[in-house]
């Protein structure tokens, strides 16, 4: 696995404003700066992002929860 926790980047809007995330340390920033609401899916979200760094989570399922967060919180994307 890569230092950098690299993923397929996804187009993740908020605001109006799209920004591309490309890594787990991005998702992390997102989802504790950015995210509109603490649904529970964005908090499993950011619970994967901190289970990367202790190696139980691979980046891929950050890729998903990131997604799956969007869905709940009727959050534009794209991957």
């Amino acid at each position: 696995m890569g230092r950098r926790r690299s993923f397929k980047p996804v187009k993740i809007t908020i605001n109006g404003k799209t920004r591309t995330v490309y890594n787990v340390v991005q998702a992390g920033n997102m989802l504790l700066s950015d995210w509109p609401e603490q649904t529970p899916a964005a908090k499993a979200a950011e619970l994967l992002v901190l289970d990367v760094f202790n190696d139980a989570a691979g980046p891929e399922q950050v890729r998903r929860a990131l997604i799956t967060a969007a869905k709940a919180s009727d959050i534009k994307f794209s991957s």
